[in-house]
């Protein structure tokens, strides 16, 4: 501390970025770079790296916003400046901050709105130089977080399914949830592992089903999705289509005759 404040660091400072100063980052960040220039590289740790240091950035922000779901903080990759060398020179110790928040007060705000209320709880540490800035800030209401987890986890089983069966030409999946493993979960029938558990439609056109009964294609999704299907993760597959190119050209002609019948009366 008698460093630190020999360094021009008052006790009020010192409270507001104790995290900066003390917790990874040594305490030559602040002084004059130009005598002794740094180096960035992919590997330098900052404060930010500290586990306590993000966890108090948190509770700030938890306390700061009412009805916060999650926060995610995580410094960004210095390499990812093409100015990273200028910006060092100019604020030494100040980084550059990853943060997402999910949280029921942003419901019905403007997305400027939701930032301001973010960048109010880190304000202290905004001001002082201990955060240059906040370039990747996402706020997210609980709807919309679980809309872009969803669809992200549906991406990775699209791409496990591809991967495993190998020759798809059509393949769509669709969150089917409706509650079915909540209710599974906690009724004692153990009929459920997860109450999260996805039920999801699933339609899978390749050539690899040829020759296979429907039983064996089937087993084939399954066995690439099993880990989750294991866990619970996967409550059902209750709408499971396993077809060949022919069948599913067949389907279609079959569903283009219905709608014209249809458009026609």
């Amino acid at each position: 501390q008698a460093q630190a404040f020999s360094l021009g660091f008052t006790p009020d400072r010192l409270e507001r970025a104790s995290m900066a100063t003390l917790c990874m980052a040594p305490l030559d960040h602040f002084r004059d770079t130009e005598e002794q220039p740094r180096t960035p590289t992919r590997t330098s740790r900052s404060w930010a790296a500290c586990p306590h240091a993000q966890e108090q950035l948190k509770q700030q922000l938890r306390a700061a916003i009412p009805r916060t779901e999650w926060v995610e903080i995580e410094e960004m990759d210095m390499e990812s400046r093409a100015d990273v060398e200028d910006w060092l020179r100019q604020s030494p110790a100040g980084v550059l901050l990853k943060v997402e928040v999910v949280s029921w007060a942003f419901e019905g705000l403007r997305l400027l709105d939701q930032q301001r209320l973010v960048q109010t709880a880190l304000h202290d540490e905004l001001a002082s130089g201990a955060i240059d800035a906040l370039p990747q800030l996402k706020t997210l209401t609980p709807e919309q977080w679980h809309r872009r987890e969803s669809k992200r986890r549906l991406r990775g089983f699209e791409d496990r399914l591809r991967a495993a069966i190998g020759n798809v030409e059509h393949l769509e999946i669709a969150d089917l949830t409706d509650g079915h493993a909540i209710q599974g979960f906690f009724d004692g029938s153990r009929r459920s592992l997860d109450p999260n558990g996805l039920e999801l439609r699933v339609t899978v056109v390749s050539s690899t089903f040829e020759g296979m009964r429907p039983l064996a294609r089937q087993q084939l999704v399954q066995d690439a999705l099993g880990p989750e299907i294991t866990s619970g993760e996967i409550h059902a597959l209750p709408h499971l289509r396993t077809w060949t190119p022919a069948q599913w050209s067949a389907k279609a002609a079959l569903l283009d005759a219905h709608t014209s019948g249809c458009a026609k009366l």
